[in-house]
């Protein structure tokens, strides 16, 4: 019996990323994630190979597939940029191994899994006194229901999320080492990411932006209190909103867009159209909160919708387990303004165009990471008390004495006040702790 060669080359690219894979986690983490990343992507590929195909639904796999058939043939690409874009990308995978967009999901599957390093790295930057021997973050990471499914799809969301926190987590590390040399890398990744999601180049450039100004206030020894906090978000706001308005979508194009999201069975807010620009303004706040946690209980009408409303259940509460962090904690103030900002900013950019939650808990990944980021001392608490009511215990000195500590610290109330590794307090704090 003849086997066929596309599929023959689809095993050809399970094996180069299981190579890769293998290669990758041998010198980054410890055991526990070489354990859960492997489950993650051999999960992946199960719901790739064998789930997907068996969907009723085709998202937009054909507008891609066209898209890198297209490319690898020689022939003319006429579609919309950022598809063509992906579709690069896709289509050099066609070339390598065979135009099956199961290529793609095989290694849509590997960049799901090479999320959580750049994410891990942003955690212990945002919390420098938070324990890193939790893996609560690991686990919502690498398997939160959704996020999940949509990177098995193929198409560029896993791409794009795996690109924006590397460029996330960079950027990070450049200002706070003050690393010019490896910040000459964030241009052309920026680039990469506005070719796939422009607007989410943009919210990069606006979190950058501000977390820039704070570093200076610091340089400068400013006092950063919360009414110079407020106007510095109110500056960015306004910055952003040029942004929206100028390069992103003109004022006809904004309406043709929200009509055209309005489309579908997963419509809210149905017809739906700006008169001014006042209007983005005074509603932005409005359907940001609805971008964010659509749908509600009333949308319900199909499987699906009950699918992505248990999702926005898991959002709630990692909304509000960010915002309980963030005040109870100390954070780094830079890196705190950064996510804040870029979540603000995206919420309310992509809130202001997108109809659809059918599109919103694709486009939405993004945020639901960086919640995961700003919960991560809740995150922590949970995973600690759901190991001491199985009776197991994290594997280092002091387990007993560390756990108690962990939750006093996070139940102390302490407001915002960042220290840098090599700050003086910190240092101090850090003799007290050991």
């Amino acid at each position: 019996m003849a086997i066929d060669p596309i599929r023959l080359m689809v095993v050809y690219a399970v094996i180069t990323a299981s190579l890769v894979l293998a290669l990758l986690v041998r010198y980054y983490g410890d055991l526990t994630y070489r354990l859960m990343a492997t489950l993650s992507f051999i999960g992946h590929l199960i719901v790739s190979l064998l789930l997907i195909p068996n969907v009723p639904y085709s998202w937009d796999i054909s507008k891609f597939h066209e898209a890198a058939v297209a490319f690898a043939t020689g022939g003319p690409v006429t579609a919309s940029s950022t598809v063509a874009s992906f579709g690069t990308f896709q289509g050099l995978l066609y070339v390598v191994f065979s135009p099956d967009p199961a290529v793609v999901s095989v290694f849509n599957a590997l960049l799901a899994v090479l999320v959580y390093p750049p994410i891990s790295y942003i955690v212990r930057q945002l919390y420098p006194n938070l324990s890193d021997r939790s893996h609560g973050v690991m686990t919502l990471v690498l398997f939160l229901p959704l996020p999940f499914l949509f990177f098995a799809v193929p198409m560029r969301d896993a791409l794009s999320v795996c690109l924006f926190f590397v460029f996330l987590s960079l950027s990070i590390q450049c200002m706070l080492s003050r690393d010019e040399v490896r910040g000459l890398v964030l241009p052309p990744l920026w680039g990469l990411v506005y070719l796939l999601r422009p607007e989410l180049a943009l919210v990069l450039l606006l979190g950058l932006a501000a977390a820039g100004v704070v570093e200076v206030l610091r340089a400068l020894e400013s006092d950063i209190s919360l009414p110079a906090l407020t106007t510095l978000l109110g500056g960015i706001g306004l910055v952003g909103f040029a942004l929206f308005a100028e390069l992103l979508y003109s004022f006809e194009r904004a309406n043709y867009q929200l009509a055209y999201r309005a489309s579908g069975g997963a419509v809210y807010l149905e017809g739906m159209q700006y008169t001014s620009w006042l209007d983005f303004l005074l509603v932005a706040p409005a359907r940001a909160l609805y971008f964010q946690f659509a749908p509600f209980p009333l949308h319900i009408e199909s499987i699906f919708h009950l699918l992505a409303f248990a999702a926005t259940v898991i959002v709630i509460i990692l909304f509000v387990s960010a915002v309980r962090s963030l005040y109870h904690c100390e954070y780094d103030e830079t890196v705190a303004v950064f996510l804040v900002v870029v979540y603000l900013a995206g919420i309310m950019g992509y809130g202001a165009i997108n109809s659809n939650f059918g599109t919103n808990v694709r486009h939405r990944i993004v945020f639901e990471f960086l919640l995961v980021i700003m919960a991560a001392p809740v995150i922590q608490r949970w995973e600690l008390v759901f190991r001491q009511w199985l009776g197991v215990v994290p594997r280092q000195r002091g387990k007993d004495h560390e756990e108690e500590s962990e939750t006093e610290k996070f139940n102390s109330h302490v407001h915002a006040g960042r220290q840098h590794a090599n700050d003086t307090e910190y240092q101090k704090y850090s003799e007290k702790s050991d």
